[in-house]
């Protein structure tokens, strides 16, 4: 296949990032092994944005495509392995056949994570994120640090602690 040669299985190690906020992106991907994060800083504070396990998209696709700085960092959080693709790959796969819809297919699921990610934080309480998130997500649980969690909902990790033991003890009752 044409692209195969434009394709990168990159080894990313825990704490090692893709790219980072103000940088220009210069590929998107789909995690094969491991788990990453998305998150970026505001008042000197990470907030995380999605996590990319197995099977997940990542990266900034507009950076890469506008080549904008990043508004965001994807850092892993474990030993992970990535297929990247970068511009030269995609501009080669627009003009296969099929190549434009893969393509899309790909932005699609990028934008549907975000319109998700965007309406459960402004509808949901954090109670039902955190539940919604391990109905979805249960092995994530094991595989990222709390303080991560936490801030994927939206709370502080005391407030992630509470939640967790007011749930614990409803079921228990």
């Amino acid at each position: 296949m044409l692209i195969e040669p434009l394709l990168e299985l990159r080894q990313v190690e825990k704490g090692e990032f893709i790219f980072r906020e103000g940088d220009i992106c210069d590929a998107v991907g789909i995690t094969h092994k491991g788990c990453l994060r998305s998150f970026f800083l505001k008042d000197g504070k990470e907030l995380t944005l999605f996590f990319h396990p197995e099977q997940y998209t990542l990266g900034d696709y507009e950076s890469l495509r506008r080549q904008r700085p990043a508004y965001f960092s994807c850092q892993a959080v474990e030993n992970s392995v990535v297929l990247m693709m970068n511009t030269q790959a995609i501009e080669v796969l627009e003009a296969l056949p099929n190549g434009q819809k893969l393509l899309r297919l790909v932005v699609e699921d990028l934008a549907f994570q975000l319109r998700d990610r965007l309406l459960s934080l402004y509808r949901d309480p954090p109670e039902q994120r955190y539940l919604s998130f391990i109905e979805t997500e249960p092995k994530l649980l094991q595989r990222i640090p709390q303080h991560y969690i936490a801030s994927y909902l939206g709370i502080e990790p005391e407030s992630l602690s509470r939640l967790k033991r007011r749930i614990q003890s409803r079921q228990i009752s």
